[in-house]
């Protein structure tokens, strides 16, 4: 791969800073959402964690972070792009997703990207994760926007995916707690 490179979460902040602005990438996401007739969240996960966000941000809060919670990936390396950053998500099972982030706010706690390739049976996807106060806990709030193609089964993508994400959640606690 060209232009690989490695970078922590101020690193990102600043590049996603510098190649768009928050205004022209909010309308971005807006239009991805609209175009798609997804507005609504497909799926919203909340779980508690009883560590403080600054803590659990620290942590989970990195875009290729999700190979150090996510026991079915394998490995995740960062790319820089002429249009952006993106991530390559190897799973275990030898299929990867090449997802591209779309908003990063270290000030929010929060980070959004879509997935461009791989072998996720929908169309459109966008997630969201986001880590919020909750006193002296924090909170994440996990959400995934997407269309399902015609032959497609909804409620299994959904319940497949819910899985996906709890299994996610499961290893973000783990996480917290080493």
């Amino acid at each position: 791969m060209t232009g690989v490179m490695h970078f922590g979460e101020k690193d990102i902040e600043v590049l996603m800073l510098s190649k768009f602005s928050i205004a022209a990438t909010l309308a971005m996401m807006s239009a991805i959402t609209s175009a798609a007739g997804i507005d609504q969240p497909k799926i919203v996960l909340e779980q508690k964690f009883d560590v403080g966000v600054e803590k659990a941000w620290a942590k989970l809060g990195t875009f290729c972070g999700i190979s150090r919670w996510q026991s079915l990936v394998s490995a995740c390396v960062v790319e820089e792009r002429s249009d952006g950053i993106y991530r390559v998500v190897i799973m275990k099972n030898d299929t990867a997703f090449t997802e591209r982030l779309e908003t990063f706010s270290q000030a929010d706690h929060s980070f959004s990207y879509s997935i461009l390739s791989g072998p996720l049976p929908v169309n459109q996807y966008r997630s969201e994760l986001k880590i919020e106060p909750q006193g002296k806990d924090s909170k994440l709030v996990w959400r995934a926007w997407y269309t399902v193609p015609e032959t497609g089964d909804s409620q299994k993508i959904k319940n497949d995916l819910e899985s996906l994400f709890r299994n996610g959640i499961n290893g973000m606690t783990a996480l917290l707690h080493s």
